[in-house]
């Protein structure tokens, strides 16, 4: 054996010279010292007589007999210092330890049945907890300590949190509470024989924390609910023999039947339309001149409540309490009651608020008066969260075998959604309920049940968009200084704002994002990708589409953005329309997901593969017997001739500007003049048309000037140039589809004198705007033309 280490030494000579008042002052420097002894404590000691090595043990006994001194002496500070160093002697000690720790159990047990401090009896219920938790591995020991002193201590801690009588206030804080609920719970999971006595006295403990009112008079905390429901959930592993599944089955079979009894209250102002699957009756009579009541002064049951609202809070406790039981896990293989579950869901998803804020659209009891009605439109919004978050524990729970659940779960959720979107718990917990149903039937979902999802997908984006700042209703408006006839605007006292003049332009000019919560934003950004992704773009709408593009690119989130280049939107003529992948491209350069997809779609792709996104040759009739096409640039929208998937950049243009190909000239697509965009499209219609056998255009021909004229503002005439029909070139060039930028490019009459001079550099620009896919026969068959030709013409010189 080594030598002592000095913290052993030094522990024993502070615990044998420091009075037992001082003691507290110095426990993290004393447990300290035990930590960095773990090795000496539990390493098998053996005295050797004289020997000089024979120190350790003897200072090992002399640590422990310190302990049970303090442990069982007569001062509180004391006691409070040998329970910290038995939980460190514990943990670090090992079988060596744990074998000596009889008498430590019994005198921590005692502690809890002295009138010590709080802090000393919940240290005491962490030890004991963590020295039976350890005791379990060894049989021996279990026989000898845990089954004897374990129903001692089960009887201290219900003592402790037991309510008192008269419904008085609870003396024990509700942190301590907790603390030995957590501590049964883990217990109970270890020796579940030895606590089946004392089920019904912890259910008698604990039936107030479960599903709390306002009603009540102790303000239960979210920690206690869930640690209470979890013990509740835990109980049926004391069940006789193999009873412990239908334990579990019977349990949550009453706490559904109690959540029915609780609607029948809460709703009856309503006449609902629901007809139970299971073969529930509701109440036959409610007494309309008295207030909503339900719950029972029995041992086994709920505490009483008495009002709407208390009502709710009830029935929202009973549908968290649902839930938890599809968390906890369950000592047997259990059968689920799914078709309860559903039912009740059913039934209070059925409940909807008025549509337009009339009652006349839901068939209501003349009984009841306009106040409880009143406040159970105030509730409602509360308790459909609550089903949503069971739904979703559902899924989880289940995984793919929901999958069958998905279409009730799905019309369910969007029930719910229409009628409670105006509440921000509604719509994020709709948004994560959404993912999870879209991830696991997404793909087969039919074109009814996609347009049902219209305003899930409006209300995604909607949040999306207000929380980045670009929401049409987001950003403030400036005061007006003046009208268009000089004369500024009357406004009364009453309603002018004065500080609103005195407002900083810039400020006025920002954004402002409307505060959601952190979770509220990861749910919405989660679930906009999957609209992509996840669902059959042929039964998305154009508008829908559209919506989810424009918000993706303004959000800047990157899955949306590759999931919308990845699945291309078709229309109902067989066209599609137009990519997002310059804007994916431009605002993540250096992503490597991004470059893949770039060179995939660049290189590998081919001619066949890139028509895949989008067909040139959609409207070239039109076009080629309609020369003179007029392009116009609104004011608040971008014209982007750019296709899904490759740029009409030629070889030679690549090679002469050391390009490597389309995706360098990206940034510069939003920028390149229109018209010479509007020439060069023409340019490439000329070489499609002979392949087509249409006639094309002699290419030494001169064009109209209008066409090489600059795009003017929505309103403005072309200088030269015959009058078009503008609906006509528009469809023609398929520009009605793309997204908004933030700042749409605006052409500036300067340039137009300097349009000539520049007549290089816009060609190039030009080349890079227009995204388009044309066939590699086409580009053999040019290149052996123009080969040819100057053959011919060497020939002539």
């Amino acid at each position: 054996m080594s030598v002592s280490p000095p913290d052993l030494r030094v522990l024993c000579r502070r615990l044998a010279s420091t009075p037992a008042d001082e003691l507290p002052r110095l426990c993290p420097m004393l447990v300290g010292h035990v930590l960095r002894c773990g090795g000496v404590l539990s390493s098998v000691q053996e005295a050797k007589g004289k020997d000089k090595l024979s120190e350790t043990p003897v200072l090992v006994h002399r640590l422990k007999t310190h302990i049970t001194t303090l442990l069982s002496g007569k001062n509180a500070s004391g006691r409070f210092a040998a329970i910290s160093l038995v939980k460190a002697v514990i943990d670090v000690g090992g079988w060596e330890c744990l074998k000596a720790s009889d008498a430590w159990i019994r005198g921590l047990i005692s502690i809890l049945q002295k009138p010590d401090p709080l802090v000393s009896k919940e240290l005491c219920v962490i030890t004991l907890t963590r020295i039976y938790t350890l005791l379990q591995s060894y049989q021996t020991l279990v026989r000898e300590m845990v089954t004897p002193t374990l129903p001692s201590f089960v009887t201290a801690c219900l003592q402790l949190i037991k309510a008192p009588a008269s419904s008085k206030p609870l003396k024990t804080p509700v942190s301590f509470v907790d603390t030995i609920t957590c501590a049964l719970s883990k217990i109970v999971t270890l020796y579940p024989t030895t606590m089946r006595p004392f089920n019904s006295q912890i259910r008698t403990a604990i039936r107030s924390y479960i599903a709390p009112t306002s009603a009540d008079p102790l303000v239960v905390p979210q920690r206690l609910r869930k640690s209470s429901r979890h013990l509740s959930i835990l109980l049926h592993y004391t069940a006789a023999k193999n009873g412990s599944s239908d334990d579990w089955v019977r349990a949550i079979s009453a706490s559904v039947k109690e959540c029915h009894a609780t609607a029948d209250q809460v709703f009856r102002a309503v006449h609902e339309s629901w007809e139970s699957t299971t073969g529930y009756r509701p109440q036959a009579t409610v007494r309309a001149e008295a207030d909503p009541s339900g719950g029972s002064d029995a041992t086994d049951g709920f505490p009483s409540w008495a009002g709407i609202g208390a009502g709710a809070e009830r029935l929202v406790g009973l549908l968290e309490f649902l839930a938890a039981y599809l968390k906890a896990p369950t000592k047997a293989a259990v059968t689920i009651p799914l078709g309860e579950l559903l039912d009740l869901t059913s039934r209070i998803t059925l409940v909807t608020l008025p549509t337009g804020g009339k009652e006349d659209s839901a068939e209501m009891n003349v009984a009841i008066g306009r106040e409880e009605k009143a406040e159970l439109w105030s509730v409602l919004p509360d308790i459909h969260t609550a089903v949503v978050r069971l739904h979703t524990t559902i899924i989880h729970r289940l995984q793919n075998n929901a999958l069958s659940l998905s279409t009730d779960l799905l019309d369910q959720m969007v029930r719910v959604f229409n009628s409670s979107h105006h509440v921000a718990s509604v719509r994020e917990n709709t948004y994560t309920l959404a993912r999870e149903i879209l991830l696991l039937s997404g793909p087969g979902l039919g074109k009814l049940t996609v347009d049902s999802l219209s305003s899930v997908i409006l209300g995604c984006c909607q949040d999306i968009l207000r929380t980045s700042g670009h929401s049409e209703d987001s950003a403030r408006e400036a005061p007006v200084a003046s009208t268009k006839g000089g004369t500024k605007p009357k406004e009364s006292a009453s309603t002018g704002n004065a500080d609103a003049f005195l407002a900083n332009a810039a400020d006025l000019a920002a954004p402002v994002s409307t505060s959601l919560p952190k979770s509220h934003r990861a749910a919405a950004a989660e679930l906009l990708p999957l609209f992509l992704s996840h669902l059959p773009q042929r039964h998305l709408s154009p508008d829908a589409r559209g919506l989810i593009d424009r918000t993706a690119i303004l959000s800047n989130n990157k899955a949306a953005m590759l999931a919308s280049c990845l699945h291309p939107f078709k229309d109902s003529r067989g066209r599609y329309y137009p990519s997002i992948l310059p804007f994916l491209i431009r605002q993540f350069p250096h992503d490597q997901g991004v470059e893949v997809l770039r060179s995939n779609l660049l290189r590998g792709g081919g001619g066949a593969a890139a028509q895949q996104a989008w067909d040139p040759r959609e409207g070239l009739d039109d076009l080629l017997r309609d020369r003179e096409a007029e392009v116009l640039l609104a004011e608040d929208n971008i014209i982007s001739l750019e296709g899904a998937d490759i740029s009409m950049v030629s070889d030679e243009d690549s090679d002469d500007n050391n390009t490597n190909g389309w995706g360098e000239y990206l940034p510069q697509t939003i920028s390149t003049a229109a018209g010479a965009v509007a020439n060069q499209f023409l340019a490439v219609a000329d070489q499609i048309a002979p392949a087509r056998g249409l006639g094309g255009h002699d290419a030494t021909s001169q064009r109209d000037p209008s066409l090489l004229t600059p795009l003017k503002r929505k309103g403005d005439q072309i200088e030269s140039g015959s009058s078009t029909k503008r609906g006509k070139a528009q469809d023609n060039v398929g520009i009605a589809y793309m997204p908004k930028p933030a700042a749409p490019p605006v052409v500036a009459e300067e340039d137009e004198k300097d349009s000539d001079s520049d007549d290089d550099n816009d060609d190039d620009a030009a080349s890079i705007e227009i995204d388009m896919t044309l066939d590699d026969e086409d580009d053999e068959e040019e290149e052996e033309e123009d080969g040819e030709e100057g053959e011919d013409s060497k020939k002539d010189e």
